[in-house]
């Protein structure tokens, strides 16, 4: 399980882990594909963690590559949980104890393709009152309107299910030029010491991998940059751009998870067997 620990006052990316049919723990990375034993449904993208005021916003993703206007649902076999863990101080090391857990329990698909979204907030490993609301339906998300908050969640607690807009960007073909170049250059060859021929192909805006380098005889690029590893933002193509995801979204006060300004916080999917 991968964390990462969250200091109230700045937005974080926290750590997400999926935990599948096979009850094998692991890091997510975004989008590992569909196979036979785990779903669309099953896969965490992302989570994400941020103060808003005096509320702590926990999000998990889930449903990669949602094309536009298709409704995408959660699976009504498994249980989308949220772990919160107190922590005294943000050089402690992480102990994955479960203080808090917020579990999202989906009934089948409605007509309207809205699903019951059944909330139970689980303190210290003792479970309280499950709430029930609901999802959007994609109508709606798209619209952006008459979007279902539900506000009858645990300690003060409101929630959001459905369809948004991706909110992570990545050039992954450049990814792959990068890794397949630098993968080459340093353990390529005879006797796997390196490539010194290796090449990489110019970034979006035309500039060479070392064009700015004057020591090696280049010329600098306009925009400074000495080592052009990586297209630029003006350029790049975001593999995710027009894509949706599943987003299950939980704003709640933070004292009513008994104060305190650090928490390590993470997602996980288990599947009932």
């Amino acid at each position: 399980m991968n964390l990462k620990r969250l200091l109230l006052g700045a937005g974080l990316l926290a750590g997400a882990g999926v935990l599948g049919a096979t009850q094998i723990g692991q890091a997510s990375d975004h989008d590992d594909g569909e196979t036979d034993i785990k779903s669309r449904a099953l896969n965490i993208t992302d989570h994400f963690a941020w103060k808003q005021g005096s509320n702590l916003v926990l999000t998990m993703y889930v449903n990669p590559r949602g094309l536009p206007g298709r409704q995408y649902d959660l699976s009504s076999n498994a249980r989308y949980e949220i772990h919160v863990s107190k922590v005294g101080n943000k050089l402690d090391a992480p102990t994955a104890t479960e203080d808090f857990v917020f579990r999202f329990e989906a009934a089948p698909a409605a007509a309207d393709g809205t699903q019951a979204i059944t909330l139970t907030e689980v303190k210290n490993g003792v479970a309280g009152t499950a709430v029930t609301g609901t999802s959007t339906a994609i109508g709606d998300s798209l619209d952006n309107a008459n979007l279902k908050i539900n506000t009858n969640g645990p300690d003060g607690s409101k929630y959001f299910v459905g369809e948004r807009a991706d909110a992570f960007t990545f050039d992954v073909q450049r990814f792959f030029q990068v890794r397949t170049y630098l993968a080459t250059r340093f353990f390529g060859g005879p006797g796997g010491i390196g490539n010194a021929a290796a090449t990489l192909a110019d970034n979006c805006k035309g500039q060479h991998f070392l064009g700015g380098q004057t020591v090696l005889g280049g010329t600098a690029d306009p925009d400074g940059d000495d080592i052009n590893l990586f297209n630029p933002s003006s350029c790049a193509p975001d593999f995710t751009h027009n894509y949706n995801v599943t987003a299950l979204v939980l704003e709640i006060p933070i004292a009513s998870l008994g104060g305190g300004t650090v928490f390590d916080t993470w997602s996980t999917i288990s599947v009932k067997q």
